[in-house]
């Protein structure tokens, strides 16, 4: 695909993801406009060296098919089957439970695991604001899936290196923050 066929397919992208988070909020008392949240996984997900425009686009549509009325297939019509992997394995099935997500995590890609490592990132981030109580089990659950996405071996390809470079760090936030809220 070409520069500016590229150009076109993440334009693509933000308008639906626009669209179909449009009125949605983030948790929180501040009421942030939803599509900010993938706007800036996506943000977070530019800063790996390593990065395919297929994960671009799946980290701006990351939460179409788990928040709104868009369907896998859609995804996949727009942006073909590549994506379509990407955001299915992002989608957590409404009958899993936080551990069975987990558990599937081992499963996926590396595209979708950097992808996920970039929304708990955003996610810890931007849920400061959120009731300490609330915020506790949100970080007990983002626990379990850092712990499946950090069982990636950083031997061999430069991309699982660069890949547990960012989980080190995500995971570091992850501690001081829980740690700030346990020792209040």
């Amino acid at each position: 695909m070409d520069k500016t066929s590229q150009i076109r397919q993440v334009k693509k992208a933000v308008v639906l993801a626009r669209k179909f988070h449009a009125g949605q909020v983030r948790k929180g008392p501040k009421g942030e406009a939803f599509y900010n949240h993938p706007r800036r996984v996506c943000k977070y997900y530019l800063t790996y060296k390593q990065k395919s425009i297929a994960g671009m686009l799946a980290s701006i549509c990351h939460d179409l098919v788990e928040d709104t009325a868009l369907s896998i297939e859609e995804i996949e019509g727009v942006f073909g089957m590549e994506v379509r992997e990407i955001v299915s394995d992002l989608t957590k099935p409404d009958h899993f439970s936080s551990e069975e997500y987990a558990a599937e995590i081992g499963t996926w890609s590396l595209e979708s695991k950097k992808i996920k490592l970039c929304d708990i990132e955003d996610n810890i981030l931007s849920s400061r604001a959120i009731d300490s109580n609330r915020r506790t089990c949100m970080l007990l659950r983002w626990k379990k899936y850092l712990d499946q996405l950090g069982k990636i071996s950083s031997d061999g390809m430069a991309a699982q290196k660069e890949f547990r470079h960012k989980w080190i760090a995500v995971n570091k936030l992850h501690t001081e923050e829980l740690k700030g809220l346990t020792a209040g």
